[in-house]
């Protein structure tokens, strides 16, 4: 975990980005919660099942598919899959314990 105010402020170009993960490193704007520790942690479990570049490929298609049927940078980034996981299980108390390889599939741009 790596705590890095400026870049992060320097990426907020789609939406303000608090936290991102760039794996294997989570770059924060400041210390992190534990919904925020979990939602990126999330994505590393992703990154490790698609091998890394396949995830950003695949999260820049996602983003890009979710710009041209939303017309809107923000709510096509809240369309990510891997999004979508990883916002709707940031809070669930053990999701990191049993959530299943590919969890992410089950959601739809």
């Amino acid at each position: 975990i790596i705590i890095a105010p400026r870049f992060t402020r320097a990426i907020s170009w789609v939406i303000d980005v608090a936290a991102i993960t760039l794996f294997p490193f989570i770059i924060s704007r400041d210390d992190m919660s534990p919904d925020v520790l979990q939602h990126e942690t999330i994505h590393i479990l992703q990154q490790k099942e698609l091998f890394v570049v396949f995830f950003y490929i695949l999260y820049v298609w996602d983003w890009l598919k979710g710009l041209i049927k939303y017309r809107d940078r923000q709510k096509a980034y809240f369309q990510i899959r891997f999004e979508q996981e990883a916002y709707g299980n940031a809070s669930e108390e053990n999701y990191l314990e049993v959530r299943k390889n590919f969890a992410w599939l089950k959601y739809k741009v």
